[in-house]
Order: C-alpha cells, then sequence, then structure tokens
C-alpha cells in the first residue's frame, strides 16, 4: 500500500527523491574531493620523504645543524626494527649545501641516505625521470628536476658541493649528476639533491652520524603507539616524533579545512531536510481528506502512521541508494583521473609545497555514512506526519 501511495503523485515522489539524489551527489563529491586532497598533501609530503614516524637526536628539533646529529648504531637500528609495527628505519643525513653549475648556484637540501631503503620507503626509483639510478656505495648524484633545471644542469654533468661539515669542518666537493629525479612536492623538487649515505658522511665529515631515522609503520593507526613504545625503548636522548608532530603547519591547514567542510556539509543537510520536511508536509496538508475517510472506515491511526513513515522511508531509500550509484562511477573516475588545477589556484597550491591536482578519495565508508545522514533526516522528517495522524479528528479531517 505504501508503495501504491507514493506514485499516485508522481511528481511530488520524483522531486522528493531528486532532492535527496542531489544531496547525496554533492555530498559525497564534496568530501571525497575534500578527503582526497588530504591524502594527496599527506602523500606528497609524509609517504613521499617524511616518513610517518622519524628519530632525532634529543637537542635536534630545537637547533637543526648537523652538529646535533645523532650516531648511528647497529643496536638503535635493531631496537627500531625490531618493533612488531615498524616495516622499516631508513637513516638519512641532512643539511645544507650550496650546489653550484657554472654562472647557476643556489642553496640546496643535500640528502645523504641507505638508497635501497629510501628506495622502499619513498620509492624513489620510480620517480626517476632520466639517467640512472645511484646503487648503494656508489659516488654520484641524484639530482631534483626544478633544480636541474635551474642549475642547467643534465645526466653527466658536474656539480660541485660546497658547505660546512661537523663541527665547522670545510666541505667542498665535486659529483656527476647520474640521474634526474621528479619528486611529485613542488617545494622538493625545487631544492634536493640525493647521494649514497656514507659519501655524504664522507663530505660532512660526519662518519657514522646521521639527522634522522626515518619509519615506516604497517599500518598508521598504529603510530601514537609506536611512537610511545620506542621513546620509553631508546631513552631521553632521544627524541621520537610522528609527522604530525614534525609538520604541524601542514596539520593546521588540513584541521582548518576539514572544520570548514563539515560547516558546508551541515548547512548542504540543513538544506536538504528543510525541503524534506516541506515536502512531507505538504503531502499530509493535502491527503489529510484520505486520512479521515480511512480512519472512519476503521483503519487504526497507528497503522496509517506507519504506511506514512513506510512511504517516506522507501523515498529516502530510493534517493540514497540512486545517489549512491550515480556517484560511485564519478568518484572513482576523479580518483583515477584527477582534477588538474591551472592558473593562480595552482600556483597558490605550488607555493604551499604541494601538487596542484585535487583527485577523490576512494574510501567505501562515507559513501554508506553520507546515506545514513540523509535516511536520519528523513527519520526526523516523518514525525511531523506521525504527530499530525495521531491528533486527527475525523470529522474536521473530513470536511477539509
Amino acid at each position: 500500500m505504501a508503495w501504491r501511495n507514493i506514485w499516485r503523485n508522481k511528481r511530488r515522489t520524483l522531486i522528493t527523491t531528486a532532492s535527496i539524489l542531489f544531496a547525496i551527489l554533492f555530498a559525497i563529491l564534496m568530501r571525497a574531493i575534500q578527503l582526497g586532497t588530504y591524502d594527496n598533501m599527506i602523500d606528497n609530503v609524509v609517504q613521499a620523504y617524511t616518513g610517518y614516524i622519524q628519530v632525532f637526536d634529543k637537542n635536534y628539533q630545537d637547533d637543526k645543524s648537523i652538529d646535533n646529529s645523532l650516531e648511528i648504531k647497529d643496536e638503535l637500528i635493531k631496537t627500531i626494527e625490531g618493533h612488531e609495527n615498524v616495516t622499516l628505519a631508513l637513516p638519512r643525513l641532512e643539511s645544507f649545501a650550496l650546489a653550484s653549475s657554472g654562472n647557476q648556484t643556489k642553496g640546496i637540501m643535500l640528502v645523504g641516505t641507505d638508497l635501497g631503503k629510501e628506495d622502499s620507503l619513498t620509492n624513489l626509483s620510480e620517480k626517476l625521470a632520466s639517467g640512472n639510478f645511484l646503487n648503494p656505495g656508489e659516488r654520484g648524484l641524484m639530482v631534483s628536476e626544478r633544480l636541474a633545471s635551474f642549475l642547467k644542469v643534465s645526466v653527466g654533468d658536474t656539480v660541485v658541493l660546497i658547505s660546512q661539515g661537523y663541527h665547522g669542518i670545510g666541505a667542498a666537493d665535486q659529483y656527476r649528476v647520474a640521474g634526474i629525479l621528479s619528486l611529485p612536492s613542488p617545494d622538493l623538487d625545487n631544492k634536493t639533491i640525493f647521494m649514497d649515505l656514507s659519501h655524504c658522511q664522507e663530505f660532512y665529515s660526519a662518519q657514522g652520524l646521521v639527522s634522522s631515522v626515518s619509519l615506516n609503520l604497517d599500518d598508521e593507526k598504529n603510530i601514537n603507539k609506536v611512537v610511545k613504545d620506542l621513546q620509553d625503548k631508546l631513552g631521553p636522548d632521544y627524541d621520537v616524533r610522528s609527522w604530525r608532530k614534525i609538520l604541524t603547519q601542514l596539520v593546521q591547514q588540513i584541521e582548518g579545512d576539514n572544520v570548514s567542510g563539515m560547516v558546508m556539509l551541515a548547512i548542504l543537510y540543513m538544506i536538504v531536510g528543510f525541503g524534506v520536511f516541506g515536502t512531507v508536509q505538504m503531502m499530509t496538508a493535502e491527503r489529510r481528506k484520505e486520512f479521515g475517510v480511512m480512519v472512519a472506515v476503521g483503519m487504526q491511526k497507528f497503522r496509517l502512521a506507519g504506511i506514512l513513515v513506510m512511504e517516506m522511508f522507501i523515498i529516502g531509500f530510493l534517493g540514497a541508494i540512486t545517489g549512491v550509484l550515480l556517484t560511485v562511477p564519478i568518484v572513482y573516475y576523479l580518483n583515477v583521473n584527477p582534477i588538474t588545477l591551472t592558473g593562480e589556484l595552482a600556483e597558490t597550491i605550488l607555493a604551499y609545497g604541494m601538487e596542484p591536482i585535487m583527485p577523490t578519495a576512494w574510501e567505501p565508508g562515507f559513501f554508506f555514512s553520507q546515506a545514513g545522514i540523509v535516511l536520519i533526516i528523513v527519520s526526523v522528517a516523518v514525525f511531523f506526519p506521525i504527530l499530525s495522524v495521531t491528533r486527527l479528528r475525523v470529522s474536521k479531517a473530513l470536511r477539509a
């Protein structure tokens, strides 16, 4: 009976279903793009370089000098990699240097790293634009693409590096460019040079020292547990930090944007709620005489209210399911083929060190969560017809 009733006025049913459908569509797309943008930001910075956790000397964060490097010992690596949730521990030596080629000179970040582990953590070999990936122990440089363009160097050219080494020792040498890397983060792509850890330690006269150890985890959900466990095991001479504590500006940016996104979703659902409530109110008012007749011929009011509830849930379910089915292929397509931004907006995003794209997040959970919110709105809206039916006065309704 409820199914037949909703199609007695097809226009009203289709309008209500369409309003719910488009609410689902816009809500899922908005949330998918928002979460996808966050994932892209995190991927650009965390998975592409920082790692989920880093271990430093206790003084390094207050003064990021090579003099505050930590001694890399086999016991330290074994302790870190011995944790059940740590899949990889990558030692790095990072410091400032001047890179020069011909008349071009620029301040850069020189990263000495275990190249085999680096590739496991950041898939660095997949970012090779030209040339060869350095083998562990091989002398040479891998220069980021934008930096190589500024220095006007290509594979096989020579770059001179000048810096200050450990405890003020002079550092200067020249290296062959073995490969050019295209890094996803524009900020890193503008300033980064990779080299083998042993040669970097030799360049800075910092044998046996590293500035940090970056960790990869089996599951990001375990990050707080791993930080606490390692800090307890390693003691006060080490500083163990998650990426959220290292990249505080990125975290604040994501949290602020997330709040604004939730406010926009709330406004959208408020509009949908009023639309659904208005439709329910109109439907109830138009059928008041019909309800009076049905009660007069013997139908109990609670059964009539049950039919109205069933009608609204059928309409809500149709709108929600149709909206989800329509949105799934769109979200999947934009996840595989993200929107590429151009113009001033792209320049602004590049200035923040992010890749100017807008992918969608492919998380099945938020499809159902958004549909669930709409069904909750419908559940609230049906209280009006229930109240109207339970207070129905048959004689007055028949004269309507």
